[in-house]
């Protein structure tokens, strides 16, 4: 039978839906503590399939106007009152550089004067990895890393990590990251992809020089057997995971079938771990399937809630 691309999303949406009506004890919505006044904060957090109102392609499922519109405001409410207006975001699922730069302007509504940094990759649906800033933070270069690698006639990465040069307030690289998806993970192609992914951005991160950072949506945690191939080939590249410093019954930033896990990561050059004052992580999206469906994500605006890190300066 011929199922087309809506009819699949459809039964993806009901799945989802009818899994996270048989959650308990969610924890209670909640947002980051507040920066103190000499601290800088990097967060990370998947905006859910965040669409323009055009149709752009045979996978583009765009959003009427009006409700991009309350996305927008929904997505800077919680960007302020959630996560604290970090210095620095790290977002994933964004369609491109114009809704992005959207975002950011609704954001400077609220007092926050953000700009925005994304690169187009080879995502057949439009999905890109993109950064919002602000004051203190100052950036250079960006550029898109392994854009034009291949894997078995494909991208080897739809979504290009996004790398930059932060100048200030302190000198490192950050790479934004999302990668490949576990969907038919039984399939060997699928499993090679993500451990090519994961070897090939660790092999990076060992050619630098410099300190590194590399945060995003990772789609892989640790003790979670295949699922975690992807996540124990990028460890091996010494870098510190900020979640670590959380208890460890708050590891985790994503349900799946109910069951708490570490999609969103934040990784740090051990020499950065001596300027970390905190991490902490919003509550009130992970798990909330229904609500999200149910409310064109507005309420709340993802299924992954908010990892932040804050430095010192």
């Amino acid at each position: 039978m011929r199922l087309t691309y809506g009819f699949i999303i459809l039964l993806f949406v009901g799945a989802c839906s009818s899994v996270s009506a048989e959650c308990r004890n969610l924890a209670e919505p909640r947002p980051v503590m507040a920066p103190a006044d000499d601290h800088w904060t990097l967060a990370t957090l998947n905006l859910w399939r965040l669409r323009d109102a055009r149709k752009d392609s045979a996978l583009d499922e765009p959003l009427s106007p009006s409700l991009l519109a309350r996305r927008l405001d929904a997505i800077a409410d919680t960007v302020v009152n959630d996560l604290q207006a970090p210095h620095l975001l790290a977002v994933q699922e964004v369609e491109n550089l114009a809704l992005l730069e959207r975002l950011a302007n609704r954001l400077g509504q609220s007092g926050f004067r953000y700009r925005a940094v994304l690169l187009e990759g080879n995502d057949p649906s439009g999905m890109d990895v993109g950064l919002l800033y602000r004051a203190p933070i100052v950036l250079t270069h960006s550029r898109a890393l392994f854009a034009t690698e291949a894997f078995q006639g494909h991208s080897l990465f739809s979504r290009p990590p996004l790398a930059v040069s932060l100048q200030s307030p302190v000198q490192a690289d950050l790479v934004v990251v999302h990668l490949r998806s576990a969907r038919d993970l039984k399939s060997a192609r699928v499993f090679e992809k993500r451990h090519r992914q994961a070897s090939r951005l660790a092999g990076w991160v060992a050619e630098q020089s410099g300190p590194v950072i590399v945060a995003g949506d990772f789609n892989s945690t640790w003790d979670a057997g295949r699922f975690s191939d992807s996540y124990n080939r990028f460890a091996s590249a010494s870098l510190f995971n900020v979640w670590s410093l959380l208890p460890k019954q708050e590891r985790y930033s994503y349900r799946y079938r109910c069951r708490p896990q570490a999609l969103d990561h934040i990784w740090l050059s051990p020499v950065l771990k001596e300027r970390v004052k905190a991490v902490d992580v919003s509550r009130g999206s992970a798990g909330r399937y229904s609500k999200l469906y149910g409310s064109d994500g507005i309420s709340p605006i993802s299924d992954h809630d908010g990892l932040v890190v804050y430095f010192d300066r």
